[in-house]
Order: C-alpha cells, then sequence, then structure tokens
C-alpha cells in the first residue's frame, strides 16, 4: 500500500511553514486565553443573534443537460505546505482518463491530472463555488492566523495558476461555517474572511484600505456564519453553524421557513407542512458519523437534525436509510481524515451501500492528519483514506520518534521541570525528604558544605520540629470529603436544577431549598474545626501544607459552582422572574469560599511560607503528573469507551505517569553517570527498534482484531523498556551527593525521557481506539491531504474526491506536472 514520506521538494523561492505545534507548543499557549475565554463564556457570546440571513440563489440554475460543479474542503490553515496543494486544486481544472474512474487503490496507481492530453479526456471543471466547512485555521482562526496560514497559501496557489494581477473573470463565491477553532476568536476572524466586506472585492476604499483576508481567486457573498444556497435542477445546500453540535432558535426558524416557504414562523409547530428539500446537502462542523460509531441518540447533532426536520439517518435505529423520495448527503470535517459512511461507490469496502443518502468525513483541507485506522467497527465505512494499515506505520514511525515529539511543542519542557521539581523536593526541603526520604541526610548539601547557594537554600527551608500529632489526620479526612463532595456538587449544580428550570415557583423553591441545605451540610462541620477541635500538638509541616491547598481548592470550587449556579438564574430569568431569594446561593457560596481560604491559611499555615510553598508546589506537580495524566487518559483516551474501555485507560494513563515521575527521579538519585548516558540511550534505541519492528509490511492492520493484537504486543515491550529502565536506575545503587549538576541532569533527563514515554502512551492507546486527536498533533503530518469536487445533476449528485499523498512545494510550468490520488467516487440520487 502507498505509504507517506518526506514533502516533494523543487527549486521554490518561498519557505512553508509547517504544521503548529499542538503538545503545549507556543501558539497554542498564546491562544489559551481565547479558548478559555470561549470555555466560559462561549453560551453567551452568540454572534448569531446580530446575523441576518439571507438565501443565496445565484447558483440557481445551469444550462440544460449541464452539470454543475463546486468544490468542498474543510480543516484548513495548518501547514502552508499541505495548504498550498490543496488551494492550488481547488483553482485548477483537474482530468482524469475516463467518465467512469475508479479510485487509484495501488501505491504506484495517480490518475488525477492537472493537464488534458490524449490519456486525460474527461474533464474536472474548477467549482462554481468553493465550501469551506470549518476549523480555518489553527490554533484559533484569528485575522492574524488566517492571514498567515489561509489567506496567503491561496494567493501564492492563484499566483501560480493565474498570474500576479487579479483577473475578476477568475473569481469565484467562497462560503464557509465556523468550527469551534473558529468560534475560539468569538468569529472575528470568521467574520472577516467570509462575510460579504462593505466595500468591493479588491478595490480600496476612499480611505486607501481594501477588504480584510481578500482572496485573490474568490469573492464573498454570505451575510451569516450559516448559509443556504440554492443549486440547480431542485437541489439545496445548507450550512449549519451548529456550536457544540447545538443549533440556535433563530437559525433554525431560518432554515425551517426554506422547507415550505408559506410556513411562517408563526405556525412553524405545525409539523405536517413542513417538508425538506427532497435533494439536499447539509454540511456541519463536526461529523454525523465518525469512527465507524453510530451517533447516540442522546448527542447535540442528533436533535439538531431533528429540530430542522431533517430524518437523523445516521442513527443504529435507521441504519443510513431515507425515504425513496429524498436524498441527502451530510457532510463535515472535524476529523482530519477522508471516510464515506453509505451512499454507492465505484469501489466500496461494505456492502452497506444506499443510494440516496451519505455521510461523508472530509477534513483533509490542510490540517495534520487525523490517524484513520481509529474504528469502534460498529458501522463499516464504505471507504477510507489514508488506509488502515499506512495509518498504522505513519502514527507509529512518527510518534515513536523522540524528536518529533520534541519539535511538537514543550512537553519537554513540561517533563524536564517535573522532573527538577521531584528531585528537589526529594533531597533539598526538610518537609518532603522526610516524607519521601530517598536520600540520606549526609548527602544532603547542609551537610557537606555549609557555605554553598544549595545550603543556604536548604537552611532557608528548613523546619524545627515540635510535638507532631496524628490527629490532624481528621482534618484531612473532612477536607479530603469536602473537596470530593463539592466537585461533584459542580457538576452535577445543572442537572439537579433541570428538571425545576421550566416549572412553576414552588418546584423551583423546593430545588432550591435542597441545594442551599446541601452545601451547609458539607459546611457545618468546619465550624466545628475551627473551634471545638484542638489537638494536643502541630500537624507535620507536609500534612499541614496539604491542608493548606486542600482549603484553598475548596475555595476554588465554591466559586465555580456559585458561577454555574448564576448562568442557571441567567437561562431561567428568560422565563421566569427572578426574586431577591433566589441569590440566596450566591451569597452562601461566596461567603464559604472566603472562610474556606481563610480558615486554611489561619488554622495550618503555621510554618513558614517559603515551606509551605515549596510543599505546595511539590503537591501539585505531583498531583498534576499522577492525577493529570490518569484524568487525561480516561476523558480523552477513553472517548469512545465505555466504563470498562476508561478504566482500562486509567490503568494506561497510571502507568504512564509512573514512568514520566520515576524514572528521571530514580536515575538521577541513584546512578552514576555512564549509567545514566546508558539508560537513556538504550530506551531511545528501544524506542526506535519498535518503531522499525512494529511497522514493518508483513504486518497487517486491516481490522480491530489485527489492531489490538498489536497494541498488546507493543504495550509488551513498553512494560519490558519501563521495567527495565527504573530496575536498572534503583538496583543496588547507593545515592549520589546533591550538586548543581545533578539538579540540571534532573531537568535534562526529564525533558529527553518525556518525549519518549509521552509517544509510547500515544501509540499504545492509538492501537486501543483512544487519543486520535492528540496522537494526530503528535505526528504533525501534512501528508494524506484531498479535498472534494462535485458533480451535479438533475437527478445524481457525484463526488470525486483527490487525495495529496505528497505535498509539493511548487507546480513548475517547464516540468511535469505531478499527479494526484483518485481516493473515491461515489454517488447518491434519487
Amino acid at each position: 500500500m502507498f505509504q507517506g514520506q518526506k514533502l516533494a521538494r523543487s527549486k521554490s523561492a518561498r519557505t512553508f511553514k509547517g504544521p503548529v505545534a499542538w503538545l503545549f507548543g507556543r501558539q497554542l499557549i498564546a491562544g489559551l486565553k481565547w479558548i478559555g475565554m470561549y470555555a466560559f463564556f462561549g453560551d453567551k457570546l452568540d454572534s448569531r443573534d446580530w446575523m441576518r440571513p439571507d438565501v443565496i440563489t445565484r447558483h440557481g440554475e445551469a444550462p440544460e443537460e449541464e452539470a454543475f460543479w463546486f468544490d468542498y474542503l474543510a480543516d484548513s490553515g495548518d501547514g502552508q505546505c499541505a495548504t498550498y496543494n490543496i488551494a492550488y486544486l481547488c483553482q485548477h481544472d483537474l482530468w482524469l482518463p475516463n467518465e467512469n474512474p475508479s479510485p487509484d487503490i495501488a501505491q504506484e496507481s495517480k490518475t488525477v491530472s492537472l493537464i488534458g492530453d490524449a490519456g486525460n479526456v474527461f474533464k474536472l471543471p474548477r467549482g462554481e463555488f468553493l465550501f469551506v466547512g470549518g476549523d480555518t485555521s489553527y490554533h484559533i482562526a484569528d485575522y492574524a492566523t488566517l492571514a498567515d496560514r489561509f489567506q496567503q497559501p491561496f494567493n501564492w496557489a492563484y499566483e501560480d495558476i493565474f498570474g500576479p494581477e487579479t483577473r475578476p473573470e477568475t473569481r469565484r463565491p467562497i462560503y464557509g461555517i465556523p468550527g469551534n477553532h473558529d468560534y475560539y476568536d468569538a468569529l472575528d476572524g470568521f467574520n472577516r474572511q467570509f462575510l460579504k466586506p462593505f466595500n468591493q472585492e479588491h478595490e480600496q476604499d476612499t480611505e486607501g484600505a481594501g477588504p480584510q483576508l481578500s482572496l485573490k481567486g474568490f469573492e464573498r457573498l454570505q451575510e451569516a456564519s450559516y448559509v443556504a444556497l440554492k443549486l440547480p435542477y431542485g437541489w439545496w445546500f445548507w450550512g449549519l453553524d451548529t456550536q457544540a453540535g447545538k443549533i440556535d432558535r433563530r437559525q433554525a426558524a431560518f432554515f425551517l421557513s426554506l422547507c415550505n416557504p408559506e410556513v411562517s414562523e408563526a405556525t412553524a409547530e405545525n409539523k405536517a407542512a413542513r417538508k425538506a428539500p427532497d435533494k439536499l446537502i447539509v454540511a456541519t462542523p463536526e461529523p454525523t458519523t465518525q469512527f465507524g460509531r453510530w451517533a447516540r441518540e442522546e448527542e447535540a447533532i442528533v436533535e439538531t437534525f431533528k429540530k430542522l426536520e431533517l430524518a437523523p439517518s445516521f442513527l443504529k435505529s435507521n441504519a443510513g436509510n431515507l425515504p425513496p423520495s429524498q436524498c441527502r448527503l451530510d457532510i463535515s470535517g472535524d476529523i482530519h481524515h477522508y471516510a464515506r459512511y453509505w451512499g454507492k461507490g465505484a469501489v466500496d469496502k461494505s456492502d452497506h451501500t444506499r443510494t440516496n443518502y451519505a455521510s461523508v468525513v472530509a477534513g483533509g483541507g490542510g490540517a495534520f492528519l487525523h490517524p484513520s485506522h481509529t474504528d469502534v467497527e460498529e458501522v463499516a465505512e464504505n471507504q477510507l483514506y489514508p488506509p488502515r494499515t499506512v495509518s498504522h506505520r505513519l502514527m507509529t514511525r512518527r510518534l515513536l520518534m523522540p524528536w518529533n515529539i520534541f519539535q511538537g511543542g514543550y512537553i519537554w519542557l513540561a517533563g524536564g521541570l517535573m522532573a527538577l521539581i521531584i528531585y528537589f523536593a526529594a533531597v533539598i526541603p526538610e518537609s518532603s525528604w522526610s516524607i519521601f526520604k530517598l536520600m540520606p541526610n549526609g548527602l544532603r548539601p547542609l551537610q557537606n558544605d555549609g557555605d554553598s547557594l544549595l545550603s543556604r537554600i536548604q537552611g532557608a527551608l528548613a523546619i524545627e520540629w515540635g510535638n507532631s500529632t496524628s490527629e490532624y489526620y481528621w482534618d484531612l479526612i473532612y477536607a479530603l470529603l469536602l473537596l470530593i463532595l463539592l466537585s461533584i456538587s459542580a457538576l452535577r449544580t445543572k442537572r439537579f436544577f433541570e428538571a425545576a428550570m421550566d416549572r412553576d415557583r414552588k418546584a423551583w423553591a423546593w430545588a432550591h431549598y435542597r441545594f442551599i441545605g446541601f452545601h451547609l451540610a458539607l459546611f457545618a462541620p468546619m465550624g466545628v474545626f475551627m473551634y471545638g477541635w484542638n489537638p494536643s500538638g502541630h500537624p507535620h509541616s507536609f500534612l499541614a501544607s496539604v491542608l493548606v491547598l486542600l482549603f484553598l481548592l475548596a475555595s476554588l470550587v465554591s466559586l465555580v459552582i456559585s458561577r454555574r449556579y448564576d448562568n442557571l438564574l441567567f437561562e431561567r430569568a428568560k422565563s421566569h422572574q427572578i426574586i431577591k431569594g433566589d441569590y440566596t446561593p450566591l451569597w452562601i457560596l461566596m461567603l464559604f469560599a472566603a472562610v474556606s481560604a481563610c480558615h486554611g491559611l489561619w488554622h495550618y499555615g503555621r510554618y513558614p511560607v517559603a515551606v509551605v510553598f515549596a510543599d505546595i508546589l511539590t503537591i501539585l506537580t505531583l498531583l498534576l503528573t499522577l492525577g493529570g495524566l490518569i484524568f487525561f487518559a480516561v476523558v480523552a483516551g477513553g472517548s469512545l469507551h465505555e466504563r470498562a474501555g476508561k478504566l482500562w485507560f486509567a490503568a494506561l494513563g497510571c502507568w504512564h505517569a509512573v514512568l514520566q515521575i520515576s524514572v528521571p527521579v530514580l536515575l538521577v538519585i541513584y546512578s552514576s553517570w555512564i549509567t545514566i548516558f546508558i539508560v537513556v540511550s538504550s530506551v531511545i534505541l528501544a524506542t526506535l527498534l519498535t518503531a522499525w519492528m512494529m511497522t514493518r509490511d508483513s504486518l497487517m492492520n486491516e481490522n480491530r482484531l489485527q489492531q489490538e493484537k498489536l497494541g498488546r504486543q507493543l504495550l509488551i515491550i513498553w512494560l519490558l523498556v519501563g521495567v527495565s529502565a527504573m530496575l536498572i536506575a534503583s538496583w543496588g545503587g547507593e545515592a549520589v551527593e546533591v550538586t548543581w549538576s545533578r539538579l540540571a541532569a534532573a531537568f535534562l533527563v526529564g525533558g529527553i525521557l518525556s518525549c519518549v514515554w509521552f509517544g509510547w502512551y500515544l501509540v499504545v492507546a492509538l492501537a486501543f481506539n483512544g487519543h486520535n486527536n492528540e496522537a494526530g498533533g503528535g505526528a504533525r503530518t501534512q501528508t494524506y491531504r484531498h479535498f472534494i469536487r462535485f458533480k451535479l445533476t438533475p437527478k445524481k449528485l457525484t463526488g470525486y474526491v483527490i487525495g495529496i499523498d505528497q505535498p509539493v512545494e511548487s507546480f513548475p510550468k517547464d516540468k511535469e506536472m505531478p499527479k494526484f490520488r483518485l481516493v473515491d467516487v461515489f454517488t447518491i440520487g434519487l
């Protein structure tokens, strides 16, 4: 099968930027504040409230018996070279050997040509418009990123095809819908990129300024973030803006008005009068079917389709069926590979074909590749690009290449800091050293050289041991229970009030009283610990720091609950009057937040600030590493799994965390410099050897059974490598004196091994259908990009999926032009 290599290079004066760094990269860190704002306020800052959409009818007619062509892509604006290739093909006529071609399956088979000749006689003309299906640029589709990673590659492609001057006859309309990465910028960048400018395209206004983010080969016409296009022969194209899978009331009313123009919004409840167009294309930001998994009834996308009176054919109960009098294509990006479910193809991998319905995932517009071998196998795909085995080999090789993980962001920095902090905590501060005792006191700085900087740091973190008592473990039990129950309350606040939200005052008041009573019951024991609890001694310094942190966290969670309750009041105020008593929980929660923080600091913060700070830093590092990696494994890795699968991923995350914490710290404490070098080198060598061994041509990955077999083999090798590294690091060695060079070694070894272990974790998790998004972001490959050129006739819609195995950096006119892969040809119709 075909396999990805490096970019095909040619003499080009341009310098293409690679894919953005996803693993805590600089761009991602810079955009965290915007992502955070969207997470907290995205439901209130809804730009769609101010939009006034209109039906675009300019494509509604076509010459009799002549096909209508248009293009679709999604998930663009990442690596500039891949986006440039997509942009070039979108703005160019394409040619095939004949009118009824078969997809290119073999490695050497590439039949899509940029030039028509005797061997390429069937023309796929440039589309009459281009539709962009979301996530226009990464990480955040703001003005600067769109200009750099979307506008520039598209304009480069235009100049290479048509020349530097903009020619009006070469422009085509461009339409789009936003994805989550567009929403991170509150649709500001999306507005500038897709909405119709107030002045003419490519013309300057009286102040000498032209439209922002203008593309030389395109013009913008739409007035909202969602769009309805009337196409020839009775076809319609609906582009939905479903933020987080949900559709707003105004948008729903707009599309429902198209179901039957005689039905006004006032009579919208008359469902019998509604009828969606018989021939319809629906573009959504997120797929209706993905990873071989049936959509669930409770998912937001199902509710959206039902609101629009569209049959959710992608549910298991419907099995891809539509009434014979209708045909529909559901198409989206978000997942950065190609997959087709149902429809009728020239070649189909599955016998689950439908002549009038297809669900297509086509997120290959330039963003990094998502592994295509993640497959739950509930519903079989009819076509996939790249194939499973190719995806497995490519991802395994790239993820088990530590240098690639290093380049993908600041994983190495996080790993280095984690190892440095834990090593420092284990050997320097008196409080945490007395807990771990991994090193004899005689090898610590204060015992060897009292005048050194390290000795003075240790002296500053020394404490006077008093009469410590174990009675404070009762405080610890209460603090842990308090934090756990408050966290549960924060997660369930919305669900708790959901049943009473739209009911009468009595039902609301009863839910209100139970909510207040529950939290007062949680807070009441704190009074006992403040005034009625007098242990005979002092808590251990590390325990005291733990208690300070727990009560500070309880204070923070209380504020989160108050914020969530405030959101509920905001929603209820839309339909009910809010009275003064409704604000009581807010006052109680904010009062408790203040009391909890003060109680923790006043009652347990009796040790020096430097000691408490060092302990809290150690605790947070351990929690974020151990707890964070387990949580990450369960939530992100186990997202496609039920409870048993999530427990498996929790165990996998725990093993990953143990390796990240133990190996670098044990090496630096107990090993000589030679041993450190040998262990680190051997781990890297074993990783690279595994990457070669587990991607041989003889190893197949054509189904889930074969994939999990490879996963078990990878897991066994990882366990052997990890256990061996831990045993060698700690076996029979004596502790080594603490020096600055050892502190530096902790950072260096932690940084190197964090890239190794994270790559191992992703490749094993991926084999068990976990972390598809993170694995793709870690691999950061621009290969296997694609877009779809559609042909529309009175009875049929045909999609030609054009694949780019290897992006090229230029298309020289004086040399043989490259050819591209025909990935799929599929049809739906009446």
